[in-house]
């Protein structure tokens, strides 16, 4: 073999084993030019438009022809390039490192055996990504996935155009063979977690997957727990940024949430916005998040052990202007705020069935017609309509469902622990979901990190938002690289 043909076979096969873990990537050897000749073509395939490859590639290679007799390789690669493909922007590059990056952003490569350059064609599908419904924000993109598996793949390949993000395929459901990809960023992401998201997925055995939901119950550590062990999430930037922390993410076909693992808690307070605003608002708006998160599970619960029996935590002037507010009301307080906060419940549940424009005004109905006339009926008093009302608007501050799900839970949990023991069972259940909170653990990992002792320094990036330029480390709990920011990077000022 001469030189040339030894540099060149480096090349293809450089570009073979390169992608020899992607199930995606296709190498094909094909005859041009009347059979005088072979090229091998690679790309990955759900990235390229299949229509203008077949067309305008694959079909005029095989169609080509020449009349001259004696063709060498550059020969036919000049023919190739001038005469056969009909693509515009159509280049020639040597350098392994460029032709991967190609390859990986929607380009095709055409290489012949013994020349040590490759034809590249820019063939890229654009794939648009449908609107975030559930997960909105104001500054950052509202790009989410679909229900497309191997477009959302791809949202995910253009945001990381890169060898280290890997995937391995299974199906679930031995009637409705649901595909599921797990994705993950090779060298970040730790191995046991990829090995135990794997082995948790391959016990699933059922007949169809009714909704990502299901398959969640059936790889949670622990199904029963009030607090959420997985995030779901539709949003391509929020996996982007999950997965460069070490995460792995789980895509489903037919369903357009992923499944992030494993879960911190304090994650979940986490928005979009946090990371496209000024590091102090950010900072600030995640404690209101927890405040929020506290007032929507405690302040009801509050309220009923202080009117049943803590009277002497209140201070007098509030006690009397409670106890006449209720004095024409016949029921005992803990009624009161159970009917307010189911019927509050109900409106939500018909504000998400009903059209959207109609459950907008469903929901002003129960706030102000329902609201008021309990109160003017005096089957209410008015300091419940707050304490529901505001336990109710803090919910909707939450940034994740799970959490709003559990709070509306525990809300109605201490709510009777404070109708049997009054501010004590109160106590006794934020020290349980503490205690639950400390012991609980996502694929292996706790879900209270950091809040253990010791880990503070592990919260630049949880408790609260510190600057980016202070962001250096990923947390050591979920990647096997925690080096996340160059040293090249510095805390802006004048000097640079």
């Amino acid at each position: 073999m001469s030189y040339n043909q030894e540099k060149e076979s480096r090349l293809m096969d450089y570009l073979t084993a390169a992608f020899c873990a992607d199930a995606d990537f296709v190498s094909r050897n094909i005859p041009v030019l009347s059979g005088k000749a072979e090229v091998n073509v690679q790309y990955i395939e759900n990235l390229i438009e299949n229509e203008m490859i077949n067309e305008n590639v694959i079909v005029r290679l095989q169609d080509g022809t020449s009349e001259e007799s004696d063709l060498n390789s550059d020969k036919v690669m000049d023919i190739i390039r001038s005469t056969v493909v009909s693509v515009a922007n159509v280049y020639s590059s040597n350098d392994k490192d460029h032709l991967l990056q190609a390859i990986l952003t929607g380009h095709v490569a055409i290489t012949v055996n013994d020349i040590d350059y490759a034809l590249v064609i820019p063939l890229l599908k654009r794939e648009v990504g449908e609107k975030s419904e559930t997960e909105p924000s104001l500054q950052s993109g509202n790009e989410a996935f679909t229900s497309n598996i191997y477009k959302n793949f791809n949202l995910l390949r253009m945001r990381l155009p890169s060898l280290d993000l890997m995937f391995k395929q299974m199906e679930l459901g031995r009637t409705s063979h649901t595909k599921v990809r797990i994705v993950w960023l090779n060298n970040i992401a730790k191995p046991p977690i990829i090995e135990e998201v794997c082995s948790r997925l391959n016990r699933i055995d059922i007949d169809i997957v009714r909704s990502i939901s299901v398959i969640t119950e059936l790889i949670e550590d622990n199904p029963l727990s009030f607090w959420p062990q997985c995030k779901l999430t539709e949003r391509v930037d929020v996996t982007v940024a999950n997965m460069a922390e070490g995460r792995v993410a789980i895509l489903c076909d037919n369903f357009s949430f992923v499944i992030l693992v494993p879960l911190l808690v304090l994650q979940e307070f986490q928005t979009p916005d946090d990371y496209s605003q000024k590091w102090m608002f950010s900072s600030i708006m995640r404690i209101v998040r927890y405040c929020a998160f506290f007032l929507s599970s405690t302040l009801s619960a509050l309220y009923v052990s202080f009117v049943a029996f803590n009277h002497s935590i209140m201070p007098p002037d509030l006690a009397i202007h409670i106890s006449a507010g209720r004095s024409e009301v016949p029921f005992p307080s803990v009624i009161e705020v159970l009917l307010m906060t189911f019927m509050i419940d109900v409106l939500k549940e018909a504000g998400i069935r009903l059209p959207k424009g109609l459950g907008q005004s469903i929901g002003f109905l129960g706030a102000v017609v329902i609201g008021q006339s309990a109160v003017e009926a005096g089957y209410v008093s008015p300091v419940v309509i707050i304490i529901v009302a505001i336990s109710a608007v803090s919910s909707f501050a939450l940034p994740s469902i799970s959490l709003t799900n559990m709070s509306r839970v525990t809300n109605y949990v201490f709510i009777l622990l404070a109708t049997v023991l009054g501010l004590f069972g109160v106590l006794i259940g934020i020290l349980f979901l503490q205690w639950r909170l400390m012991t609980l653990r996502s694929f292996g990992i706790p879900i209270s990190h950091p809040l253990g002792l010791g880990e503070i320094s592990q919260m630049k990036d949880l408790l609260i938002r510190s600057p980016a330029w202070k962001l250096r480390k990923r947390p050591k709990v979920l990647s096997e690289n925690e080096t996340a920011m160059g040293d090249r990077t510095r805390k802006p000022g004048p000097k640079g």
